[in-house]
Formats: structure tokens, sequence, C-alpha cells
């Protein structure tokens, strides 16, 4: 099993455990890394954050093993609560995958059940992003998209230019954000910062666009 992660701690205590479990693991921080370890390795699965920082993603590199590695087991291993906090249209994760979030992952049993039943060809149930109580499920993929950008710390007026839309289109997706969060418009707190703030704590601060 090779995993692509770029937190050291994290693929480290991964490797060990499933090395522990009589797994053979190698580690890799990044896309470039990862595929100089496929060639060398060889592995029959990977399981791999979506963000590794600078460079590719590691849906950049699911992508191409569709393709070209097609017998590679993908379990992707996560903060996302589903793609579209990260950017990615649900639809671009290759068939077969796993999803797994982070948070969700406590118990390693259930780790290793997941990695087995993906790689047995057997992903129906490895995948969070399908969970309906997932942070953010109420959003549409287009309210995502917005809200990504207001944690960025965009502002209405340039998230309309990018958008191509008037401010007033992206006042009114705000507003239906704030509906479907339960955010309240009256009171002492702020919808739009308490909109990023859930944001934040299902998905983690995003990378400027």
């Amino acid at each position: 099993m090779l995993i692509v992660e770029d937190e050291p701690l994290m693929a480290s205590l991964l490797a060990d455990l499933l090395v522990s479990k009589g797994f053979v693991a190698e580690t890799a921080e990044d896309v470039i890394e990862a595929r100089s370890a496929i060639r060398t390795f060889d592995p029959d699965g990977i399981l791999m954050d979506i963000s590794l920082g600078d460079g590719p993603s590691g849906l950049d590199l699911a992508r191409v093993l569709a393709v070209q590695r097609p017998d590679i087991a993908i379990i992707f291993l996560t903060k996302h609560p589903d793609p579209r906090t990260a950017g990615i249209d649900e639809s671009d994760l290759p068939a077969g995958c796993g999803f797994l979030r982070k948070d969700r992952v406590r118990d390693t049993d259930y780790l290793l059940e997941s990695i087995e039943s993906v790689m047995a060809d057997r992903p129906r149930d490895v995948r969070h992003d399908k969970d309906p109580s997932k942070p953010l499920a109420a959003l549409s993929a287009k309210h995502i998209e917005v809200l990504r950008m207001m944690a960025t710390g965009y502002t209405n007026e340039h998230i309309a230019r990018v958008k191509g839309v008037a401010v007033s289109t992206v006042e009114r997706w705000t507003a239906e954000i704030f509906k479907e969060l339960g955010i309240g418009s009256k009171g002492a707190m702020n919808p739009r910062v308490e909109a990023v703030r859930q944001f934040i704590a299902a998905a983690g601060i995003p990378d400027r666009l």
C-alpha cells in the first residue's frame, strides 16, 4: 500500500498501522514522489489525500492512474467532507474509488475493512462523500463554490467578477447559503462570518484561488 500524504506525522502513523497489520507500506508526500514509488514499489492500492500542497493534487494523480494503472485501488483519506469543498466536482472522482473523511476514521478496524473493500472491488460502502449527514450537505455545488470563495476572503464584488454575474446575484446566493445553513440575519451573529466558520470547521482553510 502506498500512502500519499503531505503531513509527515499522518503518513508515518498510517504506514506504521498498515505494517502492523501485515501490509507492505511506503509513503510519498506529493505526486512526483508517488509516481516514482509506483514505478519501483508497484502497490496494489493507494491511500491518499486530495490536497497535497503546491503542485498536482491527489485527484490529478488518481485521474492518471485510472487510465494507466486501473489495477491499483484508490482510496482518498481527506479532511474534505466531499470533493466540492476542495473545488472539485463529484463526477471527477474515478469509478471504484473509496472516499473516507479523516475525522470519521478513528476506528482502525473500520479503516482496514474499508481498504480491503475497495481493493476487492466493493467500494459502495466506502464513500463518506455520499453520506446525507455530511457537513454542508444541504448546499448545492454552486453554493459550495461561493462559500469556498467567501472562506478564502473574497468580497461579493470579487466573486461576482469571477462568476460573471451581478453583485446582486451573489448577494442572493449568499442569502440562500445562510438559509440552508440555518443562519439568521438578525441578532449579534454576523451571518457571513458564521457561514465561513462552518466551512472551515468542515473542510479547513481553503487554498487561495
